[in-house]
């Protein structure tokens, strides 16, 4: 007999106390030729194969409803290079809702094919179907990778006194699906179509691969991350959960597009709370040159605590917080396009 009510899970990731006892604890066979294996904050596994390490990633694409099978690459393939490997094999399955035809299939796949050339990575199988208890297009791909940098890269590596920098601006995938997929209501809100229009082609700046490869050669980082759901904060506060350590970081610092405060603003979200894959997070020993990162902040000993410091105060960072786009979704419903 289960005693109590069962709670009700929120939109999203698992919180990271369910992850640990529902799902991190179940891993299947002790192979010993398992090097990275699954962990909150972790983006990827890594196995040892004869003298080749391969790194390897799984995610889902649920939040977009245009763009699955484009995102469904670069997202995997970003999990993947955060760890120090190139990506370059993928596995994608497809499910559509009951309804779809031979172009929703085709659309998906040229997607998924498009991307993929982009960086280099062969679709090797996969698996598609109209599945009945589908209500939107999901694609789930899973990317690998060999190990390109001279030792594996985790997001638990970051140290103490480490420098804490970031890659191009907040929000990014999340200001293109809601500049594609609330395209309607932002305009009947006053967002001009020329903003809404520039925001949609952040879908096009969603690999980090180029900027890790980046700083895998400089040889000065220690932890890397993808930050998804939970935005610039979500990210920030895995990488120093996985690493034991705090952080203070200057919200300031943060940059932030001008269409996507513009889109945020009209819409009531935060853009350091929404998903923010194209943005790599790193921390590195010292800055790196050149204008591809910005230094948003410090990691500091677990003690100091997860810190946001902004012009009126400071936020202390205990959760990972909800991504605003699912708070978004739930709100509007079926007025998205």
């Amino acid at each position: 007999m289960v005693k109590g009510k069962l709670r009700k899970l929120p939109f999203g990731k698992l919180p990271a106390d369910t992850l640990s006892r529902s799902v991190l604890r179940y891993i299947g066979s002790r192979r010993g030729d398992v090097v990275l294996w699954p962990k909150y904050g972790e983006d990827a596994g890594a196995v040892r194969l004869g003298g080749t390490t391969v790194v390897i990633a799984s995610d889902p694409i649920t939040g977009s409803k245009n763009l699955v099978g484009w995102l469904a690459v670069h997202i995997n393939a970003n999990d993947v290079a955060v760890c120090g490997a190139r990506p370059e094999w993928m596995s994608s399955c497809i499910l559509m809702p009951d309804g779809s035809t031979a172009r929703d299939f085709r659309n998906v796949a040229k997607q998924i094919s498009d991307a993929a050339k982009r960086i280099g990575v062969a679709i090797v199988t996969g698996h598609s179907e109209v599945a009945p208890h589908v209500t939107s297009p999901v694609v789930v791909g899973t990317v690998a990778g060999r190990l390109v940098a001279r030792k594996l890269v985790t997001s638990s590596g970051a140290k103490p006194g480490d420098y804490i920098v970031m890659s191009k601006t907040a929000g990014l995938e999340g200001i293109a699906i809601l500049a594609t997929d609330f395209r309607d209501i932002l305009a009947s809100r006053g967002v001009d179509k020329r903003v809404l229009e520039k925001a949609r082609r952040y879908y096009f700046r969603i690999s980090i691969v180029n900027e890790a490869m980046q700083l895998v050669k400089s040889d000065i980082v220690t932890a890397m991350h993808d930050p998804t759901e939970g935005g610039i904060v979500g990210g920030l506060y895995e990488m120093a959960r996985a690493s034991n350590c705090g952080f203070t970081v200057y919200a300031e610092k943060i940059p932030v597009s001008r269409e996507g405060w513009e889109i945020c603003k009209t819409l009531g979200i935060n853009p350091l709370k929404l998903i923010s894959s194209g943005v790599l997070l790193a921390a590195v020993k010292k800055p790196p040159k050149g204008r591809n990162f910005k230094t948003i902040g410090r990691v500091t000993k677990h003690r100091y605590g997860m810190r946001i410091v902004t012009k009126s105060g400071e936020e202390k960072i205990k959760q990972p917080p909800t991504d605003e786009l699912w708070r978004v979704i739930q709100e509007y419903g079926e007025q998205i396009s």
